[in-house]
């Protein structure tokens, strides 16, 4: 299980626009009345950096991963459950580790296990990018295409992964590393301006 950060790219911005409103913007009197009108607000707690979700994945068994041969498929299911309360975009990067291998008769530098990306349809791929150097990962991006409400979870961004049917490896004992980031909805009205804002494009 692993714990995402949250992350607001706007914090100072709107801890700055909040003090100005208890200053100046908390109560509004109307001369013409003998009333006054009070506008309330308040501003949910929250930190950059903080935690704001976990990685959960229900089938991964990682005796399961152990010894793989090719073609075999293990299953793996990481989604995000939110602490945040409050709506949020949730990206997820893979690290695939990759290794010198040959594949259909070419001899190259592979990925060492590819996971069945995106079944459901709720993800989409932000960046992608193959690594050519055996032992340096490939890292793959995504963005979860709802936004996830208060203490909510995604559906899993991929549900198993496979072996290519490599005909000759190096040995490898490594890891497939998953981490995440959380930004609020507010003031990002899509995924892809939250992806920006995080640097994740």
């Amino acid at each position: 299980m692993k714990r995402l950060t949250w992350s607001n790219k706007v914090k100072a911005g709107v801890i700055a626009g909040a003090m100005a409103l208890s200053v100046f913007g908390a109560y509004s009197a109307f001369t013409s009345v003998t009333d006054t009108k009070v506008n309330t607000f308040n501003i949910v707690a929250g930190e950059d950096g903080a935690q704001a979700g976990t990685i959960v994945e229900p089938s991964w068994d990682e005796e399961n991963a152990k010894d793989m041969l090719p073609k075999k498929t293990v299953a793996k299911d990481p989604k995000v459950v939110s602490d945040a309360g409050y709506e949020t975009w949730v990206f997820l990067t893979v690290d695939v580790p990759t290794f010198q291998a040959t594949l259909d008769g070419a001899e190259d530098v592979y990925d060492a296990v590819v996971p069945n990306f995106n079944t459901d349809g709720k993800w989409t791929l932000i960046k992608s990018e193959k690594s050519d150097t055996a032992g340096t990962d490939s890292q793959y991006t995504y963005g979860y295409k709802d936004k996830v409400a208060a203490k909510g979870e995604t559906s899993a961004l991929f549900t198993e992964f496979t072996v290519p049917d490599f005909t000759k490896t190096e040995a490898l004992k490594d890891s497939i590393d998953i981490s995440g980031r959380m930004i609020q909805t507010e003031g990002y009205a899509t995924l892809a301006e939250a992806a920006a804002a995080l640097g994740l494009d």
